[in-house]
C-alpha cells in the first residue's frame, strides 16, 4: 500500500522520528499531543499512527502502545522533513583548527576521526586520498651519500613523497640535473598511473651517458609512481563514545560493531559498495545517506551510513560516519558536510 502523505500524516512522522532519536523510547499519542502541543486530539493521533504503520512508515513494539520509525519512514524523514541545521561556532572552530594545525595529511585524518568520533558519538571513518589519478607536479634529485639518491615527488594537490634509491657509484651533480631535467620535461602533468604504464617508453631515447642512472629509475618505477598511501587506508573513531548508545546495552550487538571496527577491509568494503550505490559518482559536494535495509551488509541492517568525499587537489577521499538508524540526522550531516568543506579548502 502506497500512497502520498498527508500534511498531518507528515506532521505526526515528523514529531515521532525526531522524540524516537531524543528518547529512544517508543512514542505514544497522548505523549505527542502534550509535548508538541497539538491541537488535535490523542484519539485522531491514534489513528494517524495506525495508518502510518499500514503505510510501513512506523511499527508497533511488542507490548508498547507507542510506535518507531521503520526505514521507511526514516527516509522520508530524511529526503523530505529534515531540516540541517548548522553546527555552533565553537564546534566548527574546533574542526578547522584541527585541520589547520596539522601539517602531515595522515596526522589530519587520524585526528580529524577522533575529533568527529567524540562530537557526534557515532563511529567516524577518514580515508586517505586514492591518488592513482594525481598529477606529477615536479621531481627533484638530491644525493645524499655515495650510492644513495633522495627523490622528491611533488603532486599538483601538494602531496609529497620522498624515497631513497641505490646506486652502484656516485653520479656527479651535472648528471643528475640532467636527468631531473629530462624527467621533469617527460613526467610533468601526467598522473601516476599513466607515468607508471609509460616510463620506460617515455626514457628509451635518453643517451648513454646517462643510462646507468636512467635504468635505476627503471627498475624503481613501481616503487616511486606507486599509489602513495596503502589503498583506501582508514582510520577510525569514535569507538568508545557509540557504545553508549542505549542500543548497546545489548553484548551481542557490542560484539558485532567491534568485530567490524577490527575489519578495516570490511569498512573499505562497505563505502566502497555506496560509491557504487550512488552511481559511482561518489559523494562530490554531498552527502549520502543509507538507512538500515539500504545497506548490503547483513550486520548494518540496524545502522545508519552518512559519507561525503573531501577533495585533496585532484585526488580525493572519504569522510564518514556509522552508528544506529536512532541519530541525529540533521547534526551529523552538517557534521560531515562542514568536515568535508574543512578538508577540501585546506588540502586543496
Amino acid at each position: 500500500m502506497s500512497r502520498e502523505l498527508t500534511p498531518r500524516e507528515k506532521m505526526i512522522l515528523n514529531c515521532i522520528v525526531q522524540e524516537f532519536i531524543m528518547t529512544a523510547t517508543p512514542v505514544g499519542s497522548r505523549y505527542l499531543v502534550k509535548k508538541y502541543n497539538l491541537n488535535i486530539s490523542p484519539a485522531t493521533v491514534r489513528n494517524v499512527m495506525a495508518d502510518l504503520e499500514d503505510l510501513g512508515y512506523l511499527w508497533h513494539p511488542h507490548a508498547s502502545a507507542g510506535r518507531i520509525p521503520t526505514d521507511k519512514g526514516y527516509r522520508f524523514y530524511v529526503d523530505n522533513l529534515l531540516e540541517v541545521k548548522d553546527l555552533s561556532p565553537d564546534e566548527k572552530e574546533v574542526i578547522k583548527n584541527v585541520v589547520k594545525d596539522k601539517s602531515e595529511l595522515e596526522e589530519i585524518l587520524r585526528h580529524i576521526s577522533k575529533l568527529i568520533g567524540k562530537i557526534s558519538k557515532q563511529l567516524s571513518i577518514a580515508s586517505t586520498p586514492q591518488i592513482n589519478d594525481a598529477i606529477l607536479t615536479k621531481l627533484d634529485i638530491v644525493s645524499i651519500s655515495e650510492t644513495r639518491l633522495l627523490v622528491v615527488i611533488t603532486l599538483q594537490s601538494g602531496l609529497v613523497r620522498t624515497i631513497i634509491l641505490e646506486v652502484s657509484s656516485e653520479v656527479s651533480r651535472d648528471k643528475l640535473d640532467f636527468v631531473k631535467t629530462i624527467l621533469n620535461e617527460r613526467l610533468s602533468g601526467l598522473t601516476l598511473k599513466q607515468v607508471r604504464e609509460t616510463f620506460v617508453e617515455r626514457v628509451r631515447d635518453v643517451e648513454q651517458d646517462y643510462r646507468g642512472i636512467i635504468n635505476v629509475f627503471i627498475r624503481s618505477a613501481e616503487k616511486l609512481f606507486y599509489d602513495f598511501y596503502d589503498i583506501d587506508k582508514i582510520h577510525i573513531g569514535g569507538v568508545p563514545d557509540i557504545l553508549e548508545h542505549p542500543e548497546f546495552s545489548d553484548p551481542e550487538k557490542v560484539r558485532d560493531i567491534m568485530e567490524l571496527v577490527e575489519n578495516e577491509d570490511k569498512i573499505i568494503q562497505i563505502f566502497q559498495v555506496l560509491k557504487m550505490q550512488s552511481g559511482g559518482k561518489f559523494y562530490t559536494d554531498k552527502v549520502v545517506v543509507s538507512i538500515g535495509e539500504e545497506n548490503m551488509e547483513d550486520r548494518l541492517k540496524d545502522y545508519t551510513l552518512i559519507a561525503s568525499e573531501y577533495k585533496a587537489g585532484g585526488v580525493s577521499g572519504v569522510i564518514g560516519l556509522i552508528g544506529p538508524k536512532r541519530m541525529n540526522y540533521s547534526r551529523m550531516i552538517s557534521l560531515v558536510n562542514y568536515t568535508r568543506d574543512v578538508l577540501s579548502e585546506v588540502l586543496h
